[in-house]
């Protein structure tokens, strides 16, 4: 469960939103361009610091302004995955997917065993020697998912990661996306501007305008 309750004086506006999301659940936001829904998930990450308020995941405090909690972004155990996936172009697919496991410390035979098992998952056993800049946008889009579920993250976040992608791949990348988020049932908060993605099984949409919910 992800409780949020926070504000934060943005250049034009103020944002200020309170917001609730089961395991298992999609919480859709949409918006124009430049409403808060980016910052939104900066916050949660804790790449972006709230003025005030809090943030409770699963019980557990990442940011309080009251108590002075602030857990840093790579102890809250989120999968984070961008419009334009963000990994590593020097790396290899597996590299990839193994970086945030390395990160934590995991030793190499697990680390191995674990990533090989979600390269299958994904369906990238053929690509998995290949350098990140090498694949295409919808490739890059499953690595991103293989690395952000490889540190079996109790939230995903993602901003809106289907944009750049053909009619194919997007509804690739969209199954196995749905398929993690109810394996894992874990809360998920994703970014859209496509109507579609507001059809997901066991979404709820939220309109954010100018830092603060609106009707849908």
């Amino acid at each position: 469960m992800l409780d949020i309750s926070v504000s934060r004086q943005l250049r034009d506006f103020r944002l200020s939103l309170d917001l609730t999301v089961k395991p298992g659940e999609y919480l859709i936001l949409t918006g124009d361009n430049g409403a808060g829904k980016s910052t939104l998930l900066n916050i949660v990450a804790g790449l972006m610091t709230p003025d005030q308020g809090y943030i409770l995941l699963n019980g557990t405090s990442l940011f309080d302004a009251g108590k002075h909690i602030n857990i840093p972004p790579e102890e809250r155990r989120i999968g984070y995955i961008f419009q334009n996936a963000a990994i590593f172009p020097h790396l290899t697919v597996t590299e990839n997917i193994a970086y945030g496991l390395k990160a934590m410390g995991m030793g190499k035979p697990l680390r191995e065993k674990k990533v090989a098992g979600l390269i299958d998952q994904l369906q990238l056993n053929h690509l998995r020697n290949y350098k990140a800049d090498q694949l295409s946008g919808g490739q890059k889009q499953l690595v991103a998912l293989g690395r952000a579920i490889a540190i079996d993250p109790v939230l995903l976040l993602l901003d809106e990661p289907y944009r750049a992608l053909d009619s194919t791949m997007y509804a690739v990348v969209k199954e196995c996306i749905h398929d993690v988020v109810k394996s894992m049932n874990i809360p998920c908060i994703l970014v859209t501007h496509q109507i579609s993605d507001q059809e997901l099984v066991n979404s709820r949409t939220c309109r954010i305008h100018e830092g603060i919910l609106v009707e849908p």
